[in-house]
């Protein structure tokens, strides 16, 4: 449909978005009238750009009732936009924001077959050697981001990533069994805040939160990384919160539906 001034006013674009919006705005269904007067668009308008946007598929013409709805053409269009949306781009400024106001490490990383794979870091601002690394694996059974994950996985997906885990005791903290990880893994879905208290690295915590999209599925996790002895009680309690906000932001930007 050309973007082209119409004598009416505004573009053929401009009011093909206008009765769009209503169609798919609109608590209930509506008649042709009714888009006619929401939008103010000519008739002979209205009926030629709703007749497009029908072949299209983008808008369904109920005869029986008489009532416009959205497509499914739409749901196409959607899917094929989400495929192409990289995480890493829409997190990257609650990344930069949790690691100005912590200064700490800052990772986001996504699970793959039972494992954590590191996508993206921003480096401690002060002197930190951690296991991580973009691009490197690491345990999710043990980790803030793994945990994070596997909380919100379906029970067909969270029992294939539980058969990959190893529970090597890698710390006197470490889960070492499936009994205690989905323990754990409860009580993270309850307050989607999951902790790594020395489990994979003596001396190392990590406060996560997962990264959900529009089906509510888990696909990336944040986590904020610091040495224990530089973090207090308080100081940690912050991280949480922040953590949480931040992944919530970008699981809503991801299509996910409001919680808390």
């Amino acid at each position: 449909m050309a973007d082209l001034e119409t004598k009416s006013g505004g573009s053929s674009l401009d009011k093909a978005l206008s009765l769009l919006q209503e169609v798919c705005m609109t608590p209930v269904p509506l008649r042709f009238a009714e888009l006619v007067d929401k939008t103010d668009l000519p008739k002979a308008t209205a009926h030629r750009t709703l007749m497009s946007l029908t072949d299209k598929g983008l808008i369904r013409f109920d005869e029986a009732t008489q009532l416009y709805h959205p497509g499914y053409g739409l749901l196409e269009l959607a899917h094929q936009a989400w495929s192409k949306i990289d995480v890493r781009d829409i997190a990257a400024d609650q990344m930069k924001h949790l690691w100005n106001e912590t200064g700490e490490t800052i990772h986001l990383a996504v699970l793959d077959r039972g494992d954590v794979i590191y996508i993206d870091k921003l480096e401690s601002q002060k002197s930190l050697r951690l296991f991580s690394a973009v691009g490197k694996k690491g345990p999710a059974y043990c980790t803030g981001v793994g945990k994070a994950m596997m909380a919100f996985l379906s029970e067909d997906l969270l029992a294939d990533a539980i058969k990959e885990q190893t529970f090597i005791k890698h710390t006197d903290a470490t889960l070492i069994n499936e009994a205690m990880l989905r323990n754990a893994l409860i009580r993270i879905r309850e307050s989607k805040i999951s902790l790594d208290l020395e489990e994979h690295e003596e001396g190392i915590q990590c406060a996560a939160s997962v990264i959900l999209n529009h089906r509510n599925e888990p696909i990336a996790a944040l986590s904020i990384t610091a040495p224990k002895f530089r973090v207090n009680e308080a100081r940690f309690q912050h991280f949480q919160t922040l953590v949480k906000d931040a992944c919530k932001k970008v699981s809503t930007r991801m299509g996910a539906m409001a919680s808390n």
